[in-house]
């Protein structure tokens, strides 16, 4: 049976050494989990009886250095909400010119999950999820994000931070909504079919856009692929390391949920 996957309540949880133990690391709103085969334990915290559960738990609150802020340990079941197994509708989609949390990063994440994958030449599992992983690091997963939460033409746009954001607003169908993300994902598929974006490097030589998408290299060098050949920022070792880490995270819940 699939571990249950779930995420901390509004106003934050604490993650103990043990059941009602001592707090060992503070999660976010929205942060994501998911159980453990440890057996649930009952135990009073500061005189209320809660369930105590084991979790593999991704922080959010945590220094930009720190690639994958991972790790073990017990929170109160009741101060959490499980995620649905159902892969969710379009219309759950969250769109917004703000930074999401990692609850609403999944919804958006397995909706371009089961895009790709259903496809008639589908994307590799590996790939989409290291292009998720960029995403997390240039929009949050967010087809309604500009660069830094400012409006301009000039900066970048959605997922992947198209820049300037005219490179795929001036693409786009007349009356089409910018922040659709089929429509943002058809653009990536523009550009695998028109060899567009992407750059092969000394990092890449061999490795197309195309061969990208369904390539079963690890999820993490696939990470990195799309970091130096499609994003092209300033990239550094920190860089590398938090891109891979989110890609690792995504393919994690994405087996979980979308097989």
């Amino acid at each position: 049976m699939a571990a249950t996957v779930r995420y901390a309540n509004s106003g934050g949880i604490n993650v103990r050494d043990n059941p009602a133990g001592n707090v060992v690391r503070a999660l976010n709103a929205g942060d994501l989990m998911a159980d453990n085969s440890d057996a649930p334990v009952v135990k009073a915290l500061n005189g209320t009886s809660y369930t105590w559960i084991k979790v593999s738990y991704y922080a959010s609150n945590v220094p930009s250095t720190d690639p994958c802020a991972t790790g073990l340990g017990w929170v109160a079941r009741e101060t959490t909400t499980v995620v649905s197994t159902a892969t969710p509708a379009k219309s759950a989609v969250v769109a917004a010119n703000r930074v999401l949390a990692q609850n609403e990063m999944l919804v958006n994440a397995r909706y371009i999950y089961n895009y790709l994958r259903s496809l008639q030449a589908p994307w590799s599992k590996n790939a989409i999820a290291a292009m998720l992983g960029n995403m997390e690091r240039e929009s949050t997963i967010n087809p309604d994000r500009w660069e830094g939460g400012v409006v301009n033409a000039s900066n970048g746009y959605g997922l992947v931070q198209w820049t300037p954001s005219t490179k795929y607003t001036n693409w786009l169908p007349s009356g089409a909504d910018k922040k659709d993300i089929d429509k943002q994902l058809e653009r990536i598929l523009f550009e695998v079919a028109n060899g567009l974006q992407w750059q092969s490097n000394k990092h890449s030589p061999t490795m197309s856009f195309a061969s990208f998408t369904t390539s079963n290299s690890g999820v993490d060098a696939l990470a990195e692929y799309f970091l130096r050949c499609y994003e092209q920022p300033n990239i550094t070792s920190t860089e590398i390391l938090l891109r891979k880490g989110n890609a690792l995270k995504w393919s994690f819940f994405m087996i979980l949920l979308q097989g």
